[in-house]
């Protein structure tokens, strides 16, 4: 009896680890969109702010309202 119950505990053990790899496998694929959104947000205020550099004309972040140079 204690064979069996041990035996079922370590099953359970290794499903819930399963289960979280794939909880954690599911969350990445969720968000694989809002990341590669996030990112080319992130390389194209990186091209304007080189673009106004290079103008000469100081550009306004727009989440921080800092002048940058």
């Amino acid at each position: 009896m204690n064979h069996e119950f041990d035996a079922l505990h370590e099953e359970i053990q290794e499903l819930e680890k399963q289960l979280l790899e794939k909880k954690k496998e599911y969350r990445e694929y969720r968000t694989a969109g809002l990341r590669a959104a996030m990112e080319a947000r992130s390389e194209a205020e990186k091209a304007v702010r080189e673009e106004m550099k290079a103008l000469g004309v100081p550009y306004i972040n727009g989440w921080t309202r800092h002048y940058t140079f």
